[in-house]
C-alpha cells in the first residue's frame, strides 16, 4: 500500500522522466533537480488537500473525475506547442505537475479501497 513516502518517491521520479522526456522542446528553463522536486511535491497534493488521517480520506481530489480531468488536462499541454521561452517553461510545469498528481491517483487506484468515482466535496 502507497504511504506518503512511496507518493513523494514516485512523484520525483515521474517529474524526473517528464524532464527527461520533454527536455528536446526547448525548456531549458526547469532543471532535473527542480522537476524531480516539483514532482515530488504535486504527487503529495491529493493527501494535503485531503489528509489520509483516517482509512476514508479519499473523496473528490482523490476521485475518477478528477483524474480524467488531469489526464485531459495534461493531454492539452501535451499537445501545445509554445514558441515564448516563458510559455515553455509553463507547459513544462503543467506536465511534471499534472503527471505527479496522476502518479499519486494512480498508486491509490491499485489498493483495496481504489478511487471512488466522484468523492464528496
Amino acid at each position: 500500500m502507497a504511504n506518503g513516502t512511496t507518493h513523494k518517491l514516485a512523484g520525483g521520479a515521474v517529474g524526473l522522466a517528464v524532464f527527461l522526456a520533454d527536455r528536446n522542446d526547448g525548456s531549458a528553463n526547469i532543471n532535473p533537480v527542480a522537476s524531480a522536486a516539483a514532482g515530488s511535491f504535486f504527487a503529495a497534493l491529493p493527501d494535503i488537500i485531503e489528509p489520509a488521517t483516517n482509512p476514508h480520506h479519499r473523496q473528490f481530489f482523490h476521485s475518477l473525475v478528477v483524474f480524467s480531468v488531469i489526464g485531459f488536462g495534461v493531454k492539452k499541454a501535451y499537445s501545445w506547442k509554445p514558441s515564448r521561452a516563458h510559455h515553455r517553461t509553463l507547459r513544462a510545469i503543467l506536465l511534471i505537475a499534472g503527471c505527479a498528481y496522476l502518479s499519486h491517483l494512480v498508486l491509490d487506484a491499485t489498493t483495496p479501497r481504489s478511487l471512488p468515482i466522484l468523492g464528496k466535496l
